[in-house]
């Protein structure tokens, strides 16, 4: 009887160890390549694998859950067969794993408990299924059949996993101590990093400058950064939310890193002053960027352009009453948000995106290379990394 039942679990682990494998690759699949196709488990909004792989419920302290259950059978299979390794190695650690298949019925209990809660949220709070998921749930239930005494409903089984855990800590308490700081690092690592979770990274990144009232990185004057530094150019829309999040990422970038001066254009999505685009979306986008350019005479443009981006105002009356927030000459800025020399220069810079290729905001350009679209901070340091190692590498 114990013949067979170690030969039903193991084939029971092995199955669930495929299946977690193909979940492992799906979730990497639809995480980290943008342009994957769909599996074949997804059928529809409902029996979607890709949809739930895709949510942060198919991590547990930031790892997939695929990877834990690869773990529990690979666990399972070293327990179906450590007698094995006992006999071959007397009198050693693996002397501890008394009652194996206590250990693995228990296991497999706890594995299907959390699984009904993960079927739970699939159901009714992702309102997605996942076939692959599902199958695995009802293995490790099958596992745990299998594996448990006869008798009571795995009292007995827990009973034995619980004492000789116990007893297995007191007899190589350093060993414990030791794996289970090295378990505890590597989930505080996956948690922080969020190395397996991209979209939850990118989310992180976004929530930091999406949640500030105020731009707390704002300067003032007409520059930002150092003046001889690497040129990092924006094309923004002061209407354009995203933009003002961009704003003060670059703002936080050209505070931390001390080598770049940042420049902003106007590139307004307002055919009023933009010729470039097919239709407005930001009616009055390019009355703001008038105001900013004019308050650049004054040395006022940051201070312009964050209080533009802070207060958002919707009229000329409401951006002349915010204005004397800055302390600005009210009159002058006036007499030259009209001026000729204001309306060609904002021309200018809307030119100058259009020759770089640029129809979209907001669209950062490092190293002459535009990347329209909002990014996350990390992506934006690591694209100016990215370029001074290419010319370091030139210079060789």
């Amino acid at each position: 009887m114990d013949k067979k039942k170690t030969i039903l679990i193991t084939l029971l682990a092995l199955i669930g160890f495929a299946l977690t494998i193909e979940l492992t690759l799906i979730f990497f699949k639809v995480n980290f390549n943008d342009t994957f196709s769909a599996s074949f488990c997804s059928v529809n909004n409902l029996i979607d694998c890709d949809g739930v792989a895709k949510t942060n419920y198919s991590l547990f302290l930031g790892v997939p859950l695929s990877l834990w259950g690869m773990f529990f059978y690979l666990l399972t299979l070293f327990l179906n067969y450590v007698h094995i390794i006992q006999n071959k190695f007397k009198n050693t650690i693996f002397d501890v794993f008394k009652n194996p298949k206590s250990y693995i019925a228990t296991l497999g209990l706890i594995s299907f408990s959390i699984s009904m809660c993960l079927a739970t949220i699939s159901i009714f709070k992702i309102n997605k299924i996942c076939v692959l998921c599902f199958i695995t749930y009802f293995i490790d239930l099958f596992i745990a059949i299998c594996a448990k005494s006869k008798g009571s409903f795995f009292v007995e089984d827990i009973k034995n996993t619980i004492f000789d855990f116990i007893e297995g800590v007191k007899k190589y308490t350093v060993l414990f101590v030791v794996v289970l700081f090295a378990f505890i690092g590597f989930v505080s690592y996956t948690s922080v990093s969020l190395v397996f979770s991209p979209q939850q990274k990118v989310q992180k990144s976004f929530d930091e400058f999406i949640k500030m009232d105020k731009n707390k990185y704002a300067v003032s004057g007409n520059v930002m950064g150092n003046p001889n530094g690497d040129k990092i150019y924006v094309y923004s829309d002061f209407m354009c939310p995203f933009c003002r999040v961009t704003n003060i990422m670059v703002s936080k970038f050209a505070h931390e890193e001390k080598r770049v001066l940042i420049i902003h254009e106007n590139y307004p999505l307002d055919t009023e002053c933009n010729k470039y685009i097919p239709h407005t979306v930001h009616p009055g986008a390019c009355t703001l960027a008038r105001y900013a350019l004019a308050a650049k005479k004054q040395n006022k443009y940051w201070d312009m352009a964050n209080l533009i981006f802070d207060e958002h105002p919707t009229s000329e009356a409401e951006i002349l009453r915010l204005s004397e927030k800055i302390n600005i000459d009210i009159a002058k800025l006036v007499e030259d948000v009209g001026s000729t020399e204001v309306q060609n220069e904002l021309l200018a810079q809307i030119d100058s995106a259009y020759k770089r290729g640029i129809f979209g905001t907001p669209t950062i350009v490092i190293d002459d290379i535009p990347y329209t679209s909002a990014m996350p901070y990390y992506r934006i340091k690591t694209l100016y990394s990215q370029a001074l190692k290419r010319h370091k590498r030139a210079q060789r």
